[in-house]
């Protein structure tokens, strides 16, 4: 069992130590001087109180307004948030459109962004939750990403918010979209954030857009990204840049949080890429090993100074890839939140793994299992 543990550890510092530098490889984003027109898609339910906000932050967009559209797809939201679009399309100077979904068989956000694609009149799309918000050059970074190869760009998305448990889901958050921005310009993608995203119309036409999944409550990001890259390979980018920074608050209740991180990994079921669904099983051995080393350093089975060792050199490798991406997306330090996670996230990760196969979760007033 202990060279089993040991191996595991060397996997897990090489695979950390390869994605610090795959980060550092990262091209940045550099001004030119062209402009295309460019639809924005914000599939919403039940955002009264945060659809305001993200189309006050659109309508301070540097970018010229004769160049862009805002196309909010209702998803059947029961609250307030269709009286707060008409509000905001009467209050603000942007091109804002509302389109509410009306066949109840279809819903959903793949539904959603589906309607909205089909509506948007530019050939360049791109994506954001209406939860979400980000600064004034947000639209003109992704003017500078595109280019005539360009078919999809994955943009970085950040979680904001106060308290260890804010900067516990923060920097976590960090290391997902480190790991998929390497992915993704290594051309073995592995994930991307909705929240953050753009592409070509007729590339999303020509995929199907949701066809094979359309169903499947979550992974309209990801899903969009495998397909995308597997029909148009080396068109795809990760946009690294702060002035593309997507910002969204942390979760301030666990049930709340363990309902949106149950969806995220219940798309890996459904998953029909191959090295991704290898990655999530070994990524749940990983973790399961790492708590039979320290059970059995306590127990006395392991030499508790080895399995100290390996727990050390882990922490170094993950803060080595970490740190400077929370950096740059949040310009705060990942130290005590990292020392944190080397107890509580592999339990995070065996918990999440069980539950997206065998639990439920509730999602904008919706339950799925």
């Amino acid at each position: 069992m202990i060279y089993l543990i040991g191996a595991f550890a060397v996997l897990h510092v090489l695979f950390y130590l390869r994605l610090a530098f795959g980060w550092r490889r990262i091209p940045d984003v550099y001004k030119n001087d062209g402009l295309i027109p460019v639809s924005v898609i914000i599939p919403a339910r039940n955002e009264e109180d945060k659809i305001g906000q993200i189309l006050r932050h659109l309508d301070k967009q540097d970018y010229p307004k004769e160049l862009f559209e805002v196309i909010v797809v209702d998803d059947f939201s029961d609250d307030g948030t269709v009286d707060q679009v008409v509000q905001s399309i009467d209050a603000l100077s942007i091109h804002i459109r509302l389109v509410q979904l009306n066949d109840k068989s279809k819903q959903g956000k793949k539904h959603a962004l589906t309607a909205g694609v089909k509506e948007a009149d530019h050939e360049t799309i791109l994506t954001t939750d209406a939860d979400c918000w980000f600064g004034e050059q947000w639209i003109r970074s992704y003017n500078d990403t595109f280019d005539e190869t360009t078919n999809m760009v994955a943009g970085p998305v950040t979680i904001q918010g106060k308290g260890l448990f804010a900067r516990l889901q923060q920097v976590e958050f960090s290391g997902l979209m480190g790991f998929g921005a390497v992915t993704i310009t290594e051309e073995n993608p592995s994930m991307c954030s909705g929240a953050n995203l753009g592409f070509r119309k007729r590339a999303f036409e020509e995929v199907g857009g949701y066809t094979d999944n359309l169903f499947t409550p979550s992974g309209d990001d990801e899903f969009l990204l495998f397909n995308i890259m597997r029909r148009f390979p080396h068109s795809t980018k990760f946009m690294k840049t702060r002035d593309a920074i997507v910002s969204t608050l942390a979760h301030t209740s666990l049930r709340a949080f363990i309902n949106q991180r149950t969806r995220w990994t219940s798309k890996w079921k459904h998953n029909k890429n191959g090295k991704v669904r290898v990655s999530a099983v070994l990524f749940f051995l990983d973790y399961l090993l790492f708590y039979v080393a320290i059970l059995g350093a306590v127990s006395g089975w392991f030499d508790p100074l080895l399995i100290g060792g390996i727990v050390f050199v882990r922490f170094i490798s993950q803060f080595a890839f970490v740190a400077p991406i929370n950096r740059f997306l949040t310009g705060k330090g990942a130290l005590v939140p990292l020392l944190v996670f080397q107890i509580i996230y592999p339990l995070h990760v065996l918990f999440m793994g069980m539950n997206s196969i065998f639990g439920s979760y509730t999602w904008k007033g919706r339950k799925y299992g």
